[in-house]
């Protein structure tokens, strides 16, 4: 099916008024309220018809979901999350809790039990679905002030605080120091690059966090915007070997990543890579990323 069909049927299955709403994407109406089918409404021009968008396909996964200024309500495994997303929007929400990625590796990874380290946290919305999935307990590394605060705020919201550690780090491939303009909390690259001043933030290895926390058996989350292969890379391979499973994003490319993981004694497999366009970043490689998935599984 078309990405144009496909949204054209979910506009219909999801707002009472879509054929108002298709006029302004054709440019024949300047603006529109937006009915949605669960009692929400959205005002939307040309400009703003990705933001349309995004609700279609939210309330098509999550029908009862509500929208309330930064905060987003839903029902998952029936339970009503919460979460404050600030000026980042909902975007990742719905990737995570409606997508395909996690939802193929929660379906074939052991999660009950696990403690679960996540490296690129975010405002909390992974360390939430495994905890959900029955994991122990969760480390939540996350090296932005703005996305720290906010996973502070909803794991302790949604009732996980006593499961769930919020770690302000950044992780490389050797400890030190980063400085990040608190000002500039952006996850996708743009605070990490060498300024003067800014708030210090501790740079963690794997092998700091496996050692510090005792983790064996455990589980490791990695989404770090294309940092992925700095930390991996230089990380002994009986650190990763204290990891059962990985779920890792990739930025460029899976080749290295998953010759370094099958070396290491995993069984590798990998989403196919599909071509993102980041703007903000510097240089045509980081412009251009090839971004996909993989799942990493220990070899008995």
């Amino acid at each position: 099916m078309g990405t144009r069909l496909r949204r054209l049927l979910l506009a219909i299955s999801t707002t009472t008024n879509w054929l108002a709403a298709l006029m302004v994407w054709l440019g024949l109406s300047k603006s529109c309220i937006a009915l949605f089918r669960n009692g929400q409404a959205f005002r939307f021009d040309k400009t703003t018809w990705e933001d349309y968008l995004a609700r279609i396909y939210l309330f098509h996964h999550f029908p009862e979901a509500k929208l309330s200024g930064d905060t987003i309500t839903f029902k998952y495994k029936e339970k009503e999350l919460t979460f404050n997303c600030g000026r980042y929007g909902f975007g990742t929400v719905l990737e995570i809790f409606g997508g395909e990625p996690y939802r193929e590796f929660f379906a074939s990874t052991v999660i009950k039990g696990k403690t679960v380290l996540d490296v690129g946290a975010a405002f909390g919305d992974t360390a939430i679905t495994f905890l959900l999935a029955g994991a122990k307990h969760v480390y939540a590394v996350e090296a932005f002030p703005g996305y720290y605060r906010l996973a502070q705020e909803n794991i302790k919201t949604n009732g996980f605080a006593d499961s769930c550690d919020v770690l302000l780090s950044a992780m490389g491939g050797k400890s030190g120091v980063l400085k990040i303009d608190k000002n500039l909390e952006d996850m996708f690259g743009v605070g990490i690059h060498k300024v003067e001043i800014g708030d210090e933030v501790p740079i963690v290895t794997l092998a700091d966090m496996v050692e510090q926390h005792n983790i064996q058996d455990g589980i490791l989350k990695l989404d770090v915007e294309g940092y992925e292969y700095e930390i991996l890379l230089n990380t002994p391979k009986e650190i990763i070997r204290c990891f059962s499973d990985l779920v890792i994003e990739y930025h460029y490319g899976f080749e290295k990543l998953r010759k370094y993981l099958e070396d290491a004694g995993f069984s590798v497999v990998h989403t196919k890579p599909h071509l993102v366009y980041m703007p903000q970043l510097e240089g045509e490689i980081a412009k251009h990323m090839t971004v996909g998935n993989i799942y990493a599984s220990l070899r008995k």
